[in-house]
């Protein structure tokens, strides 16, 4: 078989290869949601994209540490001497992570230690707090809606020409597979509207026409060349929320997703 899926280890060295692959990946097209860790838009110097690769690969490890769970799939091509061509980072709740005492509970913390919102690759200033807030209003639904054990696809992504071959498909049943041994109902957050698509193949279920994101600026803010800039590199912005019932099963009239009842338009039951 060409492709060969497999488990990666963020402590080892393939880490980096896999956020390279990720970089490429959401770099065409061009995904402004993926700047928010990631502050390079086209155009700066080479050393400044390899300090912001460096850091990005030190935070996957970082969030792998502090979560157990975290599992990081990759799919690699046997006949390009095992190039890594995608993959997918995912997190296994077992709990409620937003319940208190739970791994996305931040209360007891101080916020200079542990803001998980706080974009601390951006230099301080308007762009950092821009970033910051976009970040916010981002995990919002996180907050409000997966309140109960889930598996979060945290990211995903296929190199440029190798999409259209299954690969995402590929990793995609495998994720669903691990959630439905456990039960867990899974979440996802469609960051184009082609991924929508593909996403309803599996059983997820966008939350509404998508949602916005667009920090609201200050007068002082409004007026700031800075805040200018990202807000123009950065918008327009939009995702679609997207959840999975445990096992895939959706029936009219007894499945509820989380925040309230299914559409009944025609157009989004035909999609289901």
């Amino acid at each position: 078989m060409r492709f060969q899926l497999s488990e990666l280890d963020p402590e080892s060295d393939a880490l980096s290869e896999f956020v390279t692959c990720q970089v490429t990946s959401f770099g065409e097209p061009f995904q402004p949601i993926y700047r928010f860790f990631y502050p390079i838009f086209g155009g700066e110097p080479e050393a400044q994209k390899q300090e912001a690769l460096t850091n990005l690969v030190q935070l996957h490890r970082e969030w792998a540490r502090e979560d157990p769970d975290s599992v990081f799939l990759q799919i690699r091509d046997r006949d390009r001497d095992n190039r890594l061509v995608a993959g997918v980072y995912f997190k296994v709740h077992r709990q409620n992570p937003y319940a208190r005492g739970g791994n996305g509970d931040r209360s007891g913390d101080s916020e200079e230690e542990h803001d998980p919102s706080a974009a601390l690759w951006y230099p301080e200033g308007a762009r950092r707090e821009y970033i910051t807030r976009c970040i916010e209003i981002f995990s919002e639904p996180h907050m409000k809606l997966m309140q109960k054990p889930h598996v979060y696809i945290f990211v995903g992504f296929v190199l440029p020409e190798y999409r259209q071959l299954g690969l995402a498909d590929m990793l995609l049943v495998e994720v669903c597979r691990r959630a439905d041994e456990l039960g867990l109902e899974s979440w996802l957050e469609a960051v184009i509207a082609m991924g929508v698509t593909i996403y309803r193949r599996h059983g997820f279920i966008p939350y509404s026409g998508g949602l916005l994101v667009q920090p609201a600026a200050t007068e002082v803010e409004a007026q700031d060349a800075d805040w200018q800039d990202i807000e123009a590199r950065m918008q327009p912005l939009r995702y679609w929320p997207m959840w999975r019932p445990p096992h895939g099963k959706i029936e009219l009239g007894k499945t509820s997703p989380p925040w309230g009842e299914l559409s009944t338009n025609r157009r989004f039951l035909g999609r289901l």
